[in-house]
């Protein structure tokens, strides 16, 4: 730890407050995020938010190829120097939120593993861009704040179960690995973090018809989460018609209007939706014809 904070301070480096950095410092810590992170000598890996780069060179022998994805640039050119002549690492000055996960894929001829030790201000952007890439992901491996991850593994009929519960674990099977103090980064966070791995299904745990319009249902129900669910879908913008014809969508697939959305379990939803995207088609037509005779 001492050595790195050494090599920090005659870099003069000082952690960007803009980007969100917390450099991880503790080795012991970096070396059972990489063994927990399960790599192997066939594996292409992309990590995102490198920093200094103490888990970087601790999995660049253990892998075919890997791609540090570095935003701040003064961070890029370390890396650079730091990995200079090694033909498996390249670094990228990039924002994470435009990298093409599926052209990395491609030019890898294999499906990717991610490990990233992300920013907290834009971990939950990222993690959807990465569920977008998920045909082109194999696993993940994510530090995040502990209460996101606690987000991700909730079930339901918990406070912390919602969309980003939903929509992690109807693409992947998450799990928490392990809890890491505020004191393993510099400057130590206010508050704790977690390291959670991800395994992405081959398919969606439920089949969705519209994902788009799942995960605006799944949005729409919990917009307003004390209210519920009739209530909640009736205020929303969906405009799925009148309160009854909601509330008869509801029953006719098991589903108590008066229930919240925090009830509902992935193929809950999976119904929920099926049936209201049947009333959204069902009344089209009617709201066509009342435009053409207004």
């Amino acid at each position: 730890m001492t050595t790195l904070m050494q090599e920090l301070r005659s870099r003069r480096v000082s952690p960007k407050k803009s980007l969100g950095q917390h450099f991880l410092i503790d080795k012991g810590i970096a070396q059972k995020i990489v063994r927990l992170a399960d790599l192997g000598p066939e594996d292409c890996v992309v990590e995102i938010g490198p920093g200094m780069g103490v888990l970087t060179f601790l999995m660049l022998p253990q892998v075919k190829r890997l791609v540090a994805v570095e935003v701040d640039q003064g961070m890029a050119d370390h890396l650079r120097e730091q990995g200079q002549g090694t033909a498996s690492f390249t670094v990228m000055c990039q924002d994470a939120l435009r990298i093409d996960f599926q052209s990395l894929s491609h030019e890898a001829g294999k499906k990717i593993k991610v490990v990233a030790n992300l920013p907290y201000n834009i971990s939950t952007p990222i993690i959807f861009r990465l569920l977008e890439y998920r045909e082109s992901l194999i696993h993940l491996t994510l530090m995040l704040q502990h209460e996101v991850a606690q987000r991700i593994t909730a079930a339901p009929n918990s406070k912390a179960y919602g969309p980003l519960s939903i929509f992690t674990q109807l693409y992947t099977s998450p799990k928490i690995l392990m809890r890491v103090p505020p004191q393993a980064f510099y400057p130590p966070p206010k508050i704790e973090s977690a390291l959670v791995g991800f395994d992405i299904l081959e398919r969606p745990r439920v089949a969705i018809e519209d994902e788009g319009f799942f995960q605006e249902v799944v949005r729409a129900s919990f917009a307003q989460r004390r209210k519920t669910l009739l209530n909640a879908l009736k205020n929303s913008s969906l405009a799925l018609g009148s309160r009854e014809e909601i509330a008869d969508a509801l029953e006719a697939v098991g589903i108590d209007p008066r229930r919240r959305a925090e009830t509902l379990d992935l193929a809950e939803f999976q119904h929920l939706a099926e049936v209201l995207k049947r009333l959204k088609k069902k009344r089209s037509p009617l709201i066509a014809s009342g435009r053409k005779g207004s």
